[in-house]
């Protein structure tokens, strides 16, 4: 009997400390854009607020139209774009959209573009999962993106500060770049232009003594370089394409803007354009995991932390 009582207790043990707080479960259905007139959404039903730019749509929002109110809408399941009519409530379930009042009707299909990073705002749910850990680590640890592309427009690379008494060099390729002491949560240093691929190590200082270094990473059992690449001229002129046709449909402040950089690999890109939207925006408070999605490929683990505590403690209320 006392053995399976200390089987239960280490079970017990083993559940809580591996065990999980969940918020924002869900991912966006649909994306409304290219508003026009009176045009409300819903989270309820009950409380409505005014569409004054994109919207991401939950199952379970409604959106309704006046008379001289209407839209686009692009449908993440089926990749279909459709048109919002005026005088209409439009209910948004987890397929994609029923009328509740008036009509919507389908216009055209999205590009493939498109409706590929939407589909990608998927598993928000993995991010907003904190893992209670049974161990303490007491050791400092230092720790970077493996790979990011950066560009003209966003030339930086970031890393978790240890500590705001901590200094740090980089060393990329052959070029050297000492980094002060900052009180920010994440370091972050503006490169020099460069072409093609470099590879880079960081150590870090603490009243000029080397306390840790970050030099491979192990994959699968090998060794392997942190790099770093810049955008190159061809390249730069299919993104700036693309995005500009991305802003000319979906708007300027569109978050989707922030995914097609994350599918180029442009991590901190990535970052700043979600900060920015999510600021800008702090209705479309759901949208946050898949910030914490680019926090966790650029390793910045205490801001992530941070972050995601304080979005729990929003949800949740």
């Amino acid at each position: 009997m006392k053995t399976i009582i200390q089987i239960l207790v280490i079970i017990s043990a083993i559940i809580f400390t591996a065990g999980s707080i969940q918020a924002g479960e869900k991912d966006p259905v649909a994306v409304l854009f290219q508003v026009k007139g009176d045009v409300d959404y819903s989270k309820d039903g009950k409380k409505w607020k005014k569409v004054r730019r994109n919207k991401f749509l939950f199952s379970g929002y409604q959106i309704r139209s006046a008379e001289d109110g209407s839209g686009k809408i692009t449908i993440k399941p089926t990749g279909e774009n459709v048109m919002l009519a005026p005088n209409s409530i439009l209910e948004v379930t987890d397929n994609g959209l029923k009328a509740v009042q008036g009509d919507f009707s389908t216009v055209e299909s999205s590009n493939k573009l498109v409706s590929g990073l939407i589909k990608k705002f998927s598993k928000s749910q993995s991010y907003t999962t904190v893992r209670r850990s049974a161990q303490t680590q007491n050791a400092v640890e230092l720790d970077a993106v493996r790979s990011v592309v950066i560009s003209d427009s966003h030339p930086y690379l970031v890393w978790d500060n240890l500590d705001k008494a901590y200094s740090y060099k980089l060393y990329l390729g052959g070029e050297l770049y000492d980094v002060p002491e900052t009180e920010n949560a994440v370091v972050r240093v503006k490169l020099n232009p460069f072409e093609g691929t470099k590879t880079f190590k960081i150590e870090a200082y603490k009243g000029g003594e080397l306390i840790t270094k970050l030099d491979q990473f192990k994959s699968r059992g090998e060794l392997k370089d942190y790099t770093v690449s810049w955008l190159e001229s061809a390249k730069k002129q299919e993104l700036d394409q693309i995005t500009t046709g991305l802003v000319e449909e979906y708007g300027e402040d569109t978050f989707i803007l922030g995914t097609y950089f994350e599918k180029e690999d442009m991590w901190v890109a990535a970052m700043d354009h979600y900060k920015s939207y999510l600021t800008n925006n702090p209705d479309d408070i759901e949208m946050t995991p898949y910030l914490f999605r680019v926090y966790k490929k650029l390793k910045l683990e205490n801001i992530y932390d941070k972050e995601l505590n304080e979005y729990m403690q929003v949800v949740v209320e």
